[in-house]
């Protein structure tokens, strides 16, 4: 056999069988440790010519280009898209925020009832800016009577403690189902109060929907996401009872279009990264539409010329968000969204992973100019989420003052140069 091929191993002991020939150790298993073992079994890349081959391929490129490595965003920020449970202490992740450039956090797991409110005592009593608390809701029981009324009464409830936003998971339209068994859809008419309510309270809701297009396709060798779908084999929609990706898009669409009152936030750039074409029309189409980057600078960053021009063209429509949380030990992802927004850099890792997490490619900085930075880093998000302008958080933070942070700024504009 003379021809090369690419493919992802998990099981150490497994076969991947080409015609006759096996291959030890490359597998089109999941990953999943059997009983009893002590520790996963390896993952990664897995490549070979014939009966030759290489596990964990991971070669280093011998390009010679400029790479710049920065440890804080050049204007603070405000990550709109952040998990964090009540465990972090939240005096040491208003440190790592600093060390960041992170002026506020939203936390979007507040849940609702007891949880929200302890979660409410542990942050917002620390600081109300800094610390953004959004309440999540239990669609799975929209069949209990009064649920509106008890969802709408929640949802103020969580207003006058604090509470800026409501969360909504894929979940919705995807798993829920109502006591008949039926799929509970995102425009399901019984969830109109919850929306408007949130119009007139002034709380943006951030609705995440759908997933990558590789999500809702077969799990084979041309799914560029196989070994992510293998790692979690949870995450693949393809078949089944699922719906179909577009029809959990065009059902949310629906209610951005029924509450043009309400302002939403389309999570992981409204779920098609893949097709910024699409995003496009969602943004043309519903002025009460933002988005935020979470999860998906390795899709923006593999089309850097289409996603520059996109951010260009709607620079205040897209929000800076990391789907992690400042001071997240296991994923440093911070810097690597610094260097995608701020250089132009080339092909690099989107990730810190010993192995490609999401798809087997490298990425591009878009090095978005000063003004559209600031508005992307923080003015939209600070819009969207009712926190004071840039100019006016100066004595919040250390340095006196961030528009552009001083221990940032003196080494930065040289190391830029044109490039942005």
């Amino acid at each position: 056999m003379n021809s090369f091929r690419r493919i992802s191993f998990g099981l150490r002991f497994s076969v991947f069988v080409v015609g006759c020939l096996l291959v030890p150790g490359c597998a089109t298993e999941s990953h999943t440790a059997p009983p009893g073992s002590a520790a996963p079994l390896p993952l990664g890349t897995c490549v070979f010519v014939g009966d030759e081959h290489v596990h964990g391929y991971d070669p280093i490129a011998e390009l010679v280009v400029e790479a710049h490595f920065p440890q804080q965003s050049r204007f603070t920020n405000i990550d709109a898209h952040a998990h964090w449970s009540l465990e972090p202490d939240p005096h040491d992740m208003i440190k790592a925020m600093d060390e960041r450039n992170v002026f506020a956090a939203v936390n979007l797991s507040g849940g609702y009832g007891e949880r929200l409110d302890a979660m409410a005592d542990r942050y917002l009593s620390v600081d109300r800016q800094r610390f953004v608390i959004f309440l999540n809701l239990p669609f799975d029981r929209i069949d209990e009577p009064g649920f509106a009324e008890w969802a709408v009464s929640e949802i103020e409830r969580a207003h006058a403690r604090g509470v800026r936003g409501l969360k909504v998971f894929k979940s919705l339209g995807l798993y829920h189902r109502d006591a008949a068994g039926e799929l509970v859809e995102i425009d399901d008419r019984r969830l109109d109060p919850v929306w408007r309510r949130c119009g007139e309270l002034n709380m943006p809701v951030l609705i995440h929907t759908a997933d990558p297009v590789a999500f809702f396709k077969p799990v084979d060798e041309k799914n560029e996401r196989w070994l992510q779908l293998k790692r979690r084999p949870n995450w693949s929609f393809y078949g089944g009872d699922f719906p179909a990706r577009d029809e959990l898009l065009a059902a949310r669409n629906r209610v951005f279009a029924r509450h043009p009152g309400t302002t939403f936030i389309g999570a992981h750039m409204a779920n098609n990264a893949e097709d910024l074409s699409k995003v496009r029309a969602d943004l043309d189409a519903f002025p009460n539409l933002v988005v935020d980057i979470s999860g998906r600078v390795a899709e923006l960053g593999r089309q850097p010329y289409t996603a520059r021009r996109f951010v260009l063209d709607y620079p205040d429509r897209v929000m800076f968000a990391t789907d992690r949380y400042p001071g997240n030990p296991s994923q440093p992802r911070y810097r690597i969204y610094y260097r995608f927004l701020e250089t132009k850099d080339e092909y690099f890792k989107y990730y810190h992973h010993p192995f490609p997490p999401a798809g087997e490619w490298k990425i591009y900085g878009i090095g978005l100019p000063d003004e559209v930075l600031r508005m992307v880093y923080y003015d939209n998000a600070a819009r969207v989420l009712g926190l004071p302008a840039l100019d006016r958080i100066a004595d919040a933070l250390p340095d006196g003052g961030y528009t552009l942070a001083p221990h940032v700024a003196k080494n930065r504009s040289a190391e830029l140069g044109d490039g942005r």
